[in-house]
């Protein structure tokens, strides 16, 4: 895997599909209890999304200055374990498209060793002009690219 702690690109997957990305718990991002504040696992997996997306050719920011915005519509995470300091950690994602409006990324968080510390299921709609638009063919293809079974 060529992902690493600073943020850099990730993996574009192994035979399981599943797009990786490694980071390490920072000190800041811990509370009173000294684990990963709840918070802090929205920012891993936005981080494993948007570099899903760049590292498949995917530009958000110049879809931006093109008037298009991915936004979240829906946000689910279920905790499992927690994550501590220092702790080495790998964010797994996929994506399909959901109907016409909707590209949904399954996303997990695995600690070393393989104990899932959370999972995420994110629904994410392309808006334009305020309206929402149907996710063009390209971007599910550029997706399932990796996410899809070889």
């Amino acid at each position: 895997m060529t992902g690493a702690t600073d943020g850099a690109a990730g993996d574009a997957g192994g035979s399981d599909g599943w797009y990786e990305v490694a980071l390490e718990v920072r000190d800041y991002e811990l509370d009173f209890q000294g684990i990963v504040n709840n918070a802090n696992y929205l920012h891993y997996f936005e981080h494993a999304r948007n570099s899903f997306a760049r590292e498949r050719g995917i530009d958000l920011l110049a879809m931006h200055e093109g008037g298009v915005d991915a936004v979240v519509h829906r946000a689910e995470i279920d905790y499992r374990v927690p994550l501590g300091s220092h702790e080495r950690f790998t964010v797994r994602a996929r994506a399909s498209r959901e109907g016409r409006l909707k590209l949904v990324f399954e996303e997990s968080i695995v600690k070393e060793g393989g104990v899932e510390s959370a999972h995420g299921r994110f629904v994410v709609a392309l808006v334009k002009s305020g309206r929402p638009i149907p996710v063009p063919d390209e971007m599910v293809r550029a997706f399932a690219a990796v996410s899809l079974p070889q």
